[in-house]
């Protein structure tokens, strides 16, 4: 650590970490009294040495014993016992001390801000998260960043002075440590910060390639994670019922048929009806917003996670460019996998001077969305957080509408959701189902539920969060793989509530079959997924969330997948009649066969009217209110998706189905969308 040797800047002006009380001292000094030969003698072992140095730090008085002792316990510790030491000591436990000396581990703190507040309160130095470190540098010209191995380090003068701030690796550590214990006045020269502190005060243009942290995954409630598929509890219940059927259909299996049936058709019912009362109730009035002034727009940070999508980057970057807000009020980030190079260099070289960061995802498990998202939402600058993806082209003022619609909204409001539109419908029949689909859901569907309080399962892309609602419930599930579903539910269960905004996200749809199925197949696993996760404790869910809330959940889970199935056995019920195979009507079940057919009569009759709707209110010249008539066959493909969900689910639940981009030919200008001049 030679560039530490010539600091001559007292970095006065950043204000130093707590330090612990004389009782706190007192009791962990005493029980770390007891981790070597004696009072702080003999030898020490590099975690038992890093303690010692964490209470060294904060003028225990027995502390400043034996400094050979722990400075050879230091030059033997590594990187990992000086981060134990350091997050132990954020709490300052006695006990939880007494396990790190002896080389227990610690959960690292999520956010970037507290991971390395803990590690300037281990040293003893000065920290500055946030936004202080490029207030504090506004007017400097001369400052200089190095990116050394994973850690940064940022060179300025100031009066005339020189002044270093480090965002350390854990490798670092040691030595710093070491540096600092021979020279104690270091640490009035030295100041720690969060990799995106030091970016922000960076004047360097252009992308900025970092390494992001992975550990820990998320700090989601361990009854909330999706990393197994059923628990114990969900099998047992799950067998109970089955068997239970299996006996009454033995006992009584007229009944027992009738009871299925009648059960299923009550779930098309309520699924079906909630689409008509979305032709009747759509509040499509969008919240309140309140005005700001461009000096007044928060810090918006947006994460854009990529994988093999170097192709489409140009087209993402210059929508970015197109965004109605302040560019120094954007914090950028790229967040790329590790073993994709390809899609690195081609960030870097089409942002150009774009200030930006390109954010490389450590190798691991599981390889999914959420779990890129989680190394983003650590490092996130800004007080608002939205997500795009490499085929988004949102509406250029998008952000500004989000942030007044926050603004002017109590704190509970925790996201917001644009609408989501095809861009490309006169590709196949294939993009204008999507199309006509995504007008269902966003234009009537949405805005119902939305209009009056009640919750929905948030798109992929195109959400709007407070980033401190995304800290507060733990980030993303990383094992869900629709993160955004489940984030939610989440939001919902902890308080906060969810909204549409008038904006819209041009997207990309697939534009072959097997597209499609792979990316349906993967969103009904998701769904599968989230409903078992949040009915682990199901009494919990509706305590939290409401019995309105709570039935919606199953209804649009549940609903949606039993309706994708029921069409196809529909469709095979009927072709068997019409061959002769089936009855389709008489005998003892007429009644039933004729219920049946009255619910597929209202059910089809709603999905053509708001198809028909929705196809009138888009005014899209490319579509025509007869596309509707491909509904039968795009729901076919929908069953087709629904049971290979099913398969996955058992076989693979954590496996992500990878949807190509950039191969649609789209337009080239930006959209327009309603309410984008407000």
């Amino acid at each position: 650590m030679q560039l530490l040797n010539d600091f001559s800047l007292t970095v006065s002006a950043f204000q130093k970490q707590p330090e612990l009380s004389a009782t706190e001292i007192e009791t962990v000094t005493e029980t770390l009294r007891h981790t070597a030969d004696g009072p702080f003698t003999g030898t020490l072992s590099g975690p038992q040495a890093c303690v010692l140095y964490g209470l060294k730090s904060w003028r225990a008085p027995q502390a400043e014993a034996n400094l050979g002792a722990l400075l050879d316990g230091l030059s033997r510790a590594s990187g990992d016992d000086c981060l134990n030491a350091a997050f132990a000591m954020k709490s300052a436990v006695a006990k939880d001390i007494h396990a790190i000396a002896h080389g227990a581990t610690v959960v690292p703190p999520f956010t970037d801000d507290d991971y390395f507040a803990a590690i300037a309160r281990w040293l003893g130095c000065p920290f500055v998260g946030g936004t202080a470190l490029a207030m504090a540098l506004r007017g400097v010209n001369s400052a200089e960043m190095e990116l050394t191995d994973g850690g940064l380090i940022l060179r300025y003068n100031a009066r005339g002075e020189s002044c270093v701030a480090i965002a350390p690796t854990s490798d670092w550590l040691p030595g710093l440590a070491t540096l600092l214990c021979k020279k104690p006045s270091a640490r009035t020269r030295l100041t720690v910060a969060p990799p995106h502190a030091i970016l922000g005060a960076s004047p360097c243009q252009g992308a900025t390639v970092t390494q992001g942290r992975i550990n820990p995954l998320h700090t989601v409630p361990k009854d909330e994670v999706a990393d197994y598929v059923v628990s114990g509890v969900q099998i047992a219940a799950l067998l109970a019922a089955l068997l239970s059927l299996v006996g009454l259909f033995v006992v009584a299996p007229t009944v027992s048929l009738i009871s299925v049936v009648i059960t299923v058709t009550a779930v098309l019912l309520a699924y079906s009806t909630s689409r008509f009362l979305a032709l009747i109730l759509a509040k499509t009035r969008a919240p309140q917003r309140q005005k700001l002034r461009t000096a007044e727009l928060p810090i918006y940070t947006i994460l854009i996670p990529l994988y093999r999508e170097d192709e489409g980057v140009g087209d993402l970057v210059r929508a970015l460019r197109r965004l109605d807000y302040p560019h120094d009020k954007l914090d950028i980030q790229f967040l790329v996998e590790a073993d994709d190079p390809g899609t690195r260099d081609a960030v870097v070289r089409e942002t150009g001077e774009l200030y930006c960061r390109v954010l490389m995802i450590p190798p691991g498990t599981p390889r999914t969305k959420p779990r890129a998202l989680n190394a983003g939402l650590r490092q996130a600058r800004g007080t608002l957080l939205t997500i795009f993806d490499a085929e988004d082209r949102p509406d250029p003022h998008q952000l500004r509408i989000a942030a007044e619609t926050f603004e002017a909204a109590e704190p509970d409001l925790g996201a917001v959701q644009a609408r989501l539109a095809i861009d490309h419908v006169c590709d196949n029949w294939l993009t204008k189902m999507f199309a006509i689909e995504y007008a269902c859901q966003f234009d009537w569907l949405l805005p119902m539920v939305t209009g009056h309080g009640h919750i929905v399962l948030l798109g992929g892309t195109s959400n709007h969060f407070r980033t401190d609602a995304l800290v507060e419930i733990g980030g993303w599930d990383p094992f869900n793989v629709t993160e955004d579903a489940d984030l939610a539910i989440r939001l919902r269960r902890r308080g906060y509530k969810l909204a549409m905004i008038d904006s819209d996200t041009s997207e990309e749809a697939p534009v072959t079959v097997d597209a499609w199925v792979k990316q349906r197949s993967r969103w009904f696993k998701g769904y599968l997924q989230t409903w078992l996760v949040h009915n682990r404790r199901p009494i919990h869910l509706f305590r939290e969330i409401g019995l309105v809330d709570g039935f919606l959940v199953h209804l649009f889970i549940l609903g949606a997948f039993a309706a994708a199935i029921a069409h196809n056995v529909f469709v095979v019920s009927l072709l068997l009649a019409l061959v002769g195979l089936l009855p389709l009507y008489g005998g003892q079940m007429a009644w039933l066969v004729g219920l049946q057919l009255l619910l597929a009569a209202f059910s089809y009759g709603v999905n053509f009217w708001l198809g028909v709707k929705s196809v009138k209110r888009r005014g899209n010249r490319g579509i025509s209110p007869w596309c509707v008539a491909w509904f039968p066959l795009y729901w076919i493909l929908m069953g087709w998706a629904a049971v290979l969900a099913l398969y996955d689910i058992v076989r693979r639940p954590h496996h992500w189905r990878k949807t190509a981009h950039g191969v649609a030919k789209r337009p080239q200008r930006a959209m327009r969308t309603r309410g984008a001049s407000a």
